[in-house]
């Protein structure tokens, strides 16, 4: 079959880009001609791959994305595909991945992290309603066959928020590379990790890994960190550090605040940790904290994570819900922090998630595929 994937940008450093190419790699496995509707892909396409490459001029990210969700859909309509699934909001898709969440749960959760002044903004922000528009129409295209939510926090809130009939909705958690992550179980990784880093043998150690400081919470656990004395907090990732080391230093704790930047070595800092934490105002499902439960290392996050729903039907962490409370926070990880390491993991492996992804995406084609 002639079956496309839609994505603004393709270059191996999110999570969802990471699947996206999983997903054009495995569709060609298959046997499928391939189509990928994109602005922009890192190295050479695999064999069976054949790129679409598009620009979008816009000067604002919501113009970016009304611009990218146009082109997107009249190069699938030239295409003439039996099939597309796009992880971009993009009206007229058969198959859609909510790689990103719901936008209007999004908004609603950060109300209640901010002043009277920017809730209001949200309403008359050329922006959010741009965005929110879009939203609707994708989600209630009369072409949308199959959505695959990547959560099922996300799935109700698609219910909740945009009225999209829950038979559509296929909930699909993200694997993970297993093999890739296995040197995070090893003794040995750990006390070389914790060798390179500087740190004690027996020193509570939290890592909190991930770009988008200010959504994921990175403030939060700063601030908790006043009530865990005796533990480092390593964070990796890509964010505005200048903030968040003036926090620590606000908060008296910058000796044991680690901003390492970005990272490629995730099975170290994973095997150097005792807690992984996401005390995030909304996050649909964080690659970090399932690689982290796939290596045995207990989790916390807020109930604003998709991940938490697998942290409390595995026991494998705690769950906040109020991420901004500090003291919470501090009761949480210190809990996780006295938990064992090792437990059997509930997260599925890369090919199960890839397998059940493509299965959607097939069924579609055969049900009429794209108008």
């Amino acid at each position: 079959m002639r079956l496309g994937l839609i994505r603004f940008k393709y270059d191996q450093s999110g999570g969802a880009e990471r699947t996206f190419g999983l997903l054009a790699r495995g569709l060609a496995r298959r046997g499928h001609q391939v189509h990928v509707i994109t602005t922009a892909w890192q190295g050479p396409p695999p064999p069976g791959v054949e790129l679409h490459l598009g620009r979008v001029a816009a000067r604002s990210s919501h113009g970016q994305a009304l611009a990218w969700s146009r082109a997107a859909r009249q190069e699938m309509d030239r295409l003439g595909l039996d099939s597309c699934l796009a992880l971009d909001r993009v009206p007229g898709v058969p198959v859609l991945r909510t790689s990103d969440g719901c936008h209007a749960a999004w908004l609603h959760r950060r109300a209640a992290h901010e002043t009277p002044w920017r809730r209001l903004s949200f309403k008359i922000n050329p922006k959010h309603r741009a965005l929110l528009d879009l939203e609707r129409r994708v989600f209630h295209s009369p072409d949308l066959k199959r959505i695959i939510a990547i959560s099922h926090m996300v799935r109700r809130e698609l219910v909740r928020y945009l009225g999209v009939d829950p038979a559509k909705i296929a909930v699909i958690y993200n694997g993970v590379d297993e093999e890739s992550l296995a040197p995070a179980r090893s003794p040995q990784t750990r006390r070389e990790a914790r060798r390179a880093l500087g740190l004690e043998p027996d020193q509570p150690v939290l890592l909190f890994l991930g770009s988008g400081f200010g959504r994921k919470g990175l403030g939060f656990i700063i601030r908790a960190l006043v009530h865990l004395p005796e533990a480092v907090l390593l964070v990796a990732g890509r964010g505005r550090a200048a903030v968040y080391e003036r926090l620590a230093r606000r908060c008296a704790v910058a000796g044991r605040v680690r901003l390492l930047g970005r990272r490629d070595d995730v099975p170290q800092l994973l095997a150097a940790a005792d807690a992984l934490v996401l005390p995030t105002i909304y996050d649909p499902l964080s690659i970090a904290c399932l690689e982290a439960m796939s290596v045995g290392l207990p989790v916390v996050v807020s109930a604003a994570a998709g991940a938490a729903e697998l942290v409390t039907h595995a026991g494998v962490g705690r769950v906040v819900d109020q991420p901004a409370d500090a003291r919470a926070l501090a009761g949480a990880c210190h809990e996780a922090l006295g938990l064992e390491r090792g437990y059997q993991s509930p997260v599925p492996s890369q090919e199960q998630w890839l397998s059940q992804t493509m299965d959607v995406l097939e069924a579609a084609a055969g049900q009429g595929g794209a108008p």
